[in-house]
């Protein structure tokens, strides 16, 4: 009786772990997204030789953060542990805005620097984005203002508000990182016929 009830005991254990480790073992696997430069246009403004001091993109620090950050309603954001940004979003958001600007315009003199105030270059400009989530499958919003200005203007010569949704074409986080690019692309055109029309 006493070795029935202690195999049943072992039995249940064994039982129990093995289902604790393939709990244990259906854990979701973590994924890295980055954002896209957009394609090379057709053609550029012919800006070739212009210079371009664009200082670091400026995020509000709920999307700073390695996570992506979706908005399920106006006021409710998800911090998704499993999806994350594969580099720092401020970083990388400057980063593409710089190569698409480079791309838009012919030119290799996009450069980002902290000290773009004090440096030397023919235009200075600086974004503050104050929205730049979504929610796959539904739409993703990107709200900013940018300030664009020669550099012997004063600052805040050129201060403009972009703002865009745009539908998620598809309800998985690929598609919400295609749709912010799509955006960071659109912001960039219209920075682009800004400096081009100087």
């Amino acid at each position: 009786m006493k070795n029935g009830a202690l195999r049943l005991i072992i039995i249940i254990f064994t039982g129990a772990t093995l289902l604790l480790l393939a709990a244990c073992g259906t854990t979701a696997p973590t994924r890295f997204y980055l954002l896209s430069p957009m394609a090379d246009p057709a053609s550029t403004s012919g800006k070739n030789g212009v210079t371009i001091l664009l200082a670091p993109v400026a995020l509000p620090e709920h999307l700073n953060r390695p996570q992506i950050v979706t908005r399920q309603n106006g006021t409710q954001v998800r911090v998704d542990e499993f999806n994350r940004w594969a580099e720092p979003m401020a970083v990388h958001v400057s980063e593409i805005l710089a190569e698409n600007l480079s791309l838009l315009l012919g030119t290799e003199g996009v450069t980002i620097t902290n000290r773009y105030k004090q440096a030397h270059g023919d235009f200075h400009l600086s974004v503050k984005i104050l929205r730049f989530d979504g929610w796959p499958g539904k739409e993703a919003t990107l709200d900013c203002r940018w300030n664009l200005r020669r550099a012997d203007e004063p600052a805040g010569a050129h201060s403009e508000r972009f703002s865009v949704t745009q539908a998620v074409e598809g309800s998985d986080y690929p598609d919400l990182v295609v749709t912010m690019s799509r955006m960071l692309a659109d912001l960039s055109r219209e920075i682009a016929q800004r400096i081009a029309a100087h």
